[in-house]
């Protein structure tokens, strides 16, 4: 219980911090301090982080649905246009995914999640100097969409923040923080439902206590780390994170 309860921790706060949930999953893993893989627990956790963004949206999650209903009125053409966009920014994660999963569970090792952490802390760090001199602009397009979607495919490397990756692609597409950190995570809905498919495709077995237990975990941990990260991304502030990927990835180097 006390395994699965940390697991639901690590995983609600690794989500969605950028510092790569499968990076410390599989690195830990490796450790053997990391409980052994078991598919409805997998299930239950992702529940568990997709309720989370789905809460913490829940206002504008709401628009977007009524907008899919009332289609012909003018007030929703934004929620429709933001529809759209996900869509688009979905297809290179959906792609690498169907294509490059297994190939990647094949060539992970330690070494390679240490050079992925680092490469994740220089895009954060660099992303966000980057980011700092370019002028805001509001709405995103089809190219920035593209743009997004491209970097969150690189996230099915393990050391690579998805969440890292998708809001620093966004801000240095000039969109503003709070609409980049939006829309990176609106994006992580379609993206963790996806990878929770996946995982189901393996078969489930029985659901247990336990398994609530961890997803509630994750559930609360998640909306917390989302409402910290909401904050730094306004402050610029997400090279902090990108120092402590660059330092584990070379402690990770230097020991293996």
């Amino acid at each position: 219980m006390i395994e699965a309860i940390s697991f639901g921790i690590l995983q609600g706060l690794t989500e969605f911090l950028p510092v790569s949930s499968s990076g410390h999953v599989f690195f830990l893993g490796k450790l053997s301090i990391y409980p052994t893989y078991n598919l409805p627990l997998m299930i239950s956790i992702h529940i568990g982080t997709t309720l989370s963004i789905v809460f913490y949206f829940r206002s504008r999650i709401k628009s977007m649905l009524v907008a899919l209903k009332k289609i012909k009125e003018i007030s929703y053409n934004e929620e429709r246009k933001l529809w759209k966009y996900l869509f688009i920014a979905s297809i290179p994660a959906a792609i690498a995914g169907i294509f490059l999963e297994r190939l990647i569970e094949e060539i992970s090792t330690i070494r390679l999640v240490g050079t992925c952490w680092i490469i994740n802390g220089i895009i954060l760090v660099f992303g966000e100097l980057i980011s700092q001199k370019k002028r805001e602009q509001k709405d995103i397009n089809l190219l920035m969409s593209l743009f997004i979607g491209i970097f969150q495919a690189t996230a099915i490397l393990p050391g690579i923040s998805r969440s890292g990756a998708t809001i620093t692609a966004a801000r240095i597409s000039g969109m503003e923080a709070y609409k980049a950190f939006e829309f990176s995570f609106l994006l992580g809905v379609i993206a963790i439902i996806g990878s929770f498919l996946l995982e189901v495709i393996k078969k489930p077995e029985g659901f247990t206590g336990v398994c609530f237990a961890s997803g509630a975990i994750a559930f609360l941990s998640g909306y917390l780390a989302l409402a910290v990260l909401a904050k730094i991304v306004k402050l610029n502030e997400m090279k902090w994170f990108g120092y402590y990927t660059i330092l584990v990835g070379f402690l990770v180097l230097f020991k293996w």
